[in-house]
């Protein structure tokens, strides 16, 4: 072989030591969002500690196209390497996992993290058999019930018009004795305008967006449900880096979930004190409005526990013995 050829050789495998993987991560939230800045930061030090080897585009707005409930199978199929979701909206493919969106069976972040704990290994073999890899995962801010004046008592919610963002929430206000109406939140912040509504269900983030001050007086901190939100890669595409950059990729998601975690904490936090700060009236839930939520919630966790599988109901004993 020449000289010319072996440096061309050379040259080829050094490239391709060094060759760069770009994968664009889709997720619906804004770029000023909580967790899509954790995305980022996520990214910032994938990119930084593989020196360049792995590149994550992190697709803000849902700038991919994908739509919630088609984002585990767009993963799954290698339609993008790499994504953001809610969980809840892949029930329809996995209907166990929908167990972290059960209304009232968290009541704030430490509930939350127990359930993940419990669930944890169920969650991690749905992935597997789905193609893919969770990296992290994140308990968003917890549902909140904002209505015009304070509610005390679970009789205070009879007949009120209280917008849902799903079927479970909807099922969940209306064994409370409520009137729920499901409707995407544009819809929503019209009627509040309007005075077609009586209340909201929905976190302390979205009260601030929608200035719910502005149309009501109260918040109840019902956190009825923590929803968990995945980060999570296409096996196919995890198994081509290097096993290098498989280990950074998994060591970094490990070492920052605490972190984006607690981001999430802190959300919660500041957005409720920004609601008190505007005027609305911040309270907890009584004993005995917090035991007749519970009982009426009940009746959904029965019936998950017998249609979501062989898991469901070991995980859930599991999670409710350790919660009390």
């Amino acid at each position: 072989m020449s000289i010319r050829a072996m440096t061309a050789v050379a040259f080829l495998f050094a490239t391709n030591a060094h060759a760069e993987t770009v994968w664009d991560m889709h997720i619906n939230f804004p770029a000023g969002n909580f967790d899509t800045q954790n995305a980022m930061k996520f990214a910032e030090a994938v990119k930084e500690e593989t020196k360049g080897e792995l590149v994550i585009n992190v697709m803000a707005g849902g700038s991919l196209g994908l739509k919630g409930p088609e984002v585990l199978s767009a993963v799954r199929d290698g339609i993008v390497p790499i994504a953001h979701f809610h969980m809840d909206t892949a029930v329809g493919d996995e209907p166990f996992i929908g167990i972290q969106g059960l209304p009232y069976l968290t009541r704030g972040f430490e509930d939350a993290e127990k359930l993940d704990t419990h669930a944890t290994p169920v969650y991690e073999k749905i992935a597997e058999r789905n193609n893919q890899k969770i990296l992290y995962s994140v308990f968003w801010p917890g549902a909140h019930l904002y209505t015009k004046t304070p509610v005390s008592d679970i009789s205070d919610l009879a007949l009120l018009k209280i917008r849902t963002a799903n079927k479970s929430s909807t099922e969940f206000l209306t064994d409370v004795g409520a009137a729920p109406a499901l409707m995407p939140w544009a819809d929503a912040l019209v009627a509040l305008a309007s005075g077609g509504l009586d209340g909201i269900a929905t976190s302390a983030t979205s009260g601030v967006d929608g200035k719910f001050w502005e149309f009501m007086g109260a918040v109840t901190t019902i956190s009825y449900v923590n929803p968990t939100a995945v980060v999570t890669v296409n096996l196919d595409s995890f198994n081509q880096l290097s096993p290098e950059n498989q280990k950074i990729v998994s060591d970094i998601a490990e070492r920052m979930q605490p972190e984006f975690r607690a981001a999430a904490v802190q959300e919660d936090s500041i957005r409720l004190k920004e609601l008190a700060e505007a005027g609305m009236a911040v309270s907890a839930p009584s004993e005995a409005f917090s035991a007749a939520l519970e009982a009426a919630a009940r009746k959904q966790w029965d019936s998950f526990a017998e249609t979501a599988g062989p898991d469901a109901r070991p995980v859930l004993d599991a999670y409710l013995a350790d919660r009390n």
